[in-house]
C-alpha cells in the first residue's frame, strides 16, 4: 500500500489505463416533478445507520433556491426521495438560507448541519441545523445557527463542515468582510445562549502578500491529534494571486496557528475546491482542478510532496475529494473522460507501476441519461460507490449513482 502512495510522486513510473469498467446505475433522477424535487445535486452524500442518504441540491425545490433530500432503500432495488426542506422558505425572505453546496454533517442523534452560500440575516450565507420529526411522518425542522456577514466575519461558505467530538463545528468561507481577508476558517460553538463563532484563521490579512492561501473553497478535515487541514483555491505567493495552498491549522495555547505545507503551481496542478483525505498511516491527498501535464488537473500527495496528473482522457478538472479504500484512491472529475462528460476513476498500483483506471465515462448512454459532470465526493457504502451528477439523467436535472468499488 505505502508502495503505491510512493510512486505517485514519481511521474517517470506512472502509465495510464483508460479501459471501460464496471456498471453505473442511475438510483434517482432529478426532475421528475419540474424542479420541485431538486436540481443540481452537490456535495458529498451521508448514510445514517439505517441506510438511509442524505444530501443537498444546489437549485430547485419551492423557491428554487436548493433542497435537502433524503433517500431511502425501497422495494426492488429502487429509492424514494423525501424532501426534507425547502431553503429561501416561503414568507422566511430568505432568512433561512439559500443555494447550499456543501452536503451534510450527521451528529449521533440524526441532525444534519450543513451551509449555504447566500441569505441569512445578512444576505451572506448561512450555518443551519435539520432536526428530524419527533414522530415519524412529521416534519424536518430548520433552524440558522449562525449568519454570516458581521464586521470581521466571512462570507459564502462553499464547503461542508466538519464535526468533533463535543459538537463544535468547522468549516470556511470563500471571503471575508473587512478585517477579515479573503476567507476565514471559523468554529461554531454552542453554548447557554446560543451560537459564538471564533475565527481561527484569516487568509490573506496582509494583501498582496497572500502567501498564506485565499479563498477557501473546500471545507475542513481533522487528523487524530486534532489538527486542521484544508486547501485554497489561490494565494500561496506573496505577490499576484497564486495557484492555492494546502494548509494546516494546529490549536496553541494562543489559538491555532497555520503552517502551509505546499503550494500549487501552474506545472504540478492548482485551483483545488476539494478537501483532503487520508490513508490509514496519515498520507495527506487531494485533487486540484487545473494545471498540470494536461492541463486538467490531478491527484497531489502533501508528504512527500508529488502530484499525479490527469490526462482528460482519464478524467479532466477534478472538483471534489478523493476517497481512499482497500489501497487504491478513487475520484471524480467534471469533465474528460471517453466523451468528455466526467469520469469516474480509480488508482492503484501493479508491480513498480501505479495505474489510472476509469470506471466509468459519463455520457455513455443516449440523451446523456447515466449523467453527465459528477461534482460531488464519492461515498462508500457496502462495497458500492455512490456519488452525484450536476446534470445529465432522464430530466437534465443531475442524478444520484452508485458503481461497485
Amino acid at each position: 500500500m505505502d508502495n503505491l502512495f510512493r510512486l505517485l510522486i514519481v511521474p517517470s513510473l506512472l502509465l495510464l489505463g483508460c479501459a471501460a469498467f464496471g456498471q453505473e446505475t442511475p438510483i434517482y433522477q432529478f426532475g421528475a416533478t419540474g424542479s420541485a424535487d431538486g436540481a443540481t445535486p452537490n456535495g458529498g452524500l451521508i448514510f445514517d445507520q439505517a441506510g438511509n442518504m442524505y444530501g443537498t441540491t444546489e437549485v430547485g425545490g419551492v423557491e428554487g433556491a436548493g433542497i435537502a433530500f433524503e433517500l431511502s432503500p425501497a422495494q426492488g432495488g429502487t429509492w424514494k426521495e423525501t424532501i426534507l426542506y425547502n431553503f429561501c422558505s416561503v414568507g422566511s425572505g430568505c432568512l433561512d438560507g439559500g443555494i447550499p453546496l456543501g452536503g451534510f454533517a450527521l451528529d449521533v442523534i440524526g441532525n444534519l448541519y450543513g451551509t449555504t452560500k447566500f441569505g441569512g440575516a445578512n444576505g451572506e450565507g448561512t450555518v443551519f441545523e435539520l432536526s428530524p420529526p419527533f414522530q415519524k411522518g412529521g416534519s424536518w425542522m430548520e433552524q440558522v445557527l449562525w449568519s454570516f456577514g458581521d464586521a470581521g466575519d466571512g462570507l459564502e461558505a462553499n464547503g461542508g463542515l466538519a464535526m468533533d467530538g463535543v459538537g463544535n463545528l468547522y468549516g470556511t468561507t470563500q471571503a471575508g468582510t473587512v478585517g477579515a481577508g479573503a476567507g476565514v476558517v471559523f468554529e461554531l460553538t454552542p453554548g447557554q445562549n446560543g451560537w459564538t463563532e471564533p475565527i481561527l484563521h484569516a487568509f490573506c490579512l496582509s494583501y498582496p502578500d497572500c502567501s498564506d492561501g485565499a479563498q477557501p473553497l473546500a471545507g475542513v478535515t481533522f487528523d487524530k491529534a486534532g489538527n486542521l487541514y484544508g486547501t485554497t483555491y489561490a494565494g500561496g505567493q506573496s505577490h499576484g494571486v497564486g495557484w492555492g495552498v494546502t494548509y494546516e491549522l494546529s490549536p496553541t495555547q494562543n489559538g491555532w496557528k497555520e503552517t502551509v505545507l505546499d503550494v500549487f503551481s501552474s506545472a504540478k496542478g492548482g485551483r483545488s475546491t476539494a478537501g483532503v483525505t487520508f490513508d490509514p498511516e496519515g498520507h495527506l491527498y487531494g485533487s486540484v482542478e487545473l494545471g498540470g501535464k494536461a492541463q486538467c488537473g490531478g491527484i497531489f500527495r502533501v508528504s512527500p510532496p508529488g502530484s499525479f496528473s490527469l490526462s482528460g482522457g482519464n478524467g479532466c478538472q477534478p472538483q471534489a475529494s478523493v476517497l481512499y479504500s482497500d489501497a487504491a484512491l478513487y475520484g471524480t472529475s467534471t469533465l474528460g473522460g471517453a466523451y468528455s462528460e466526467g469520469a469516474i476513476f480509480k488508482l492503484t498500483q501493479k508491480g513498480d507501476t501505479v495505474n489510472s483506471t476509469v470506471l466509468h465515462s459519463f455520457c455513455e448512454q443516449a440523451d446523456c441519461a447515466d449523467g453527465s459532470e459528477p461534482n460531488g465526493s464519492l461515498t462508500l457504502k457496502s462495497g458500492q460507490l455512490y456519488g452525484a451528477t450536476a446534470i445529465g439523467g432522464a430530466n437534465n436535472t443531475g442524478l444520484i449513482y452508485r458503481i461497485p468499488e
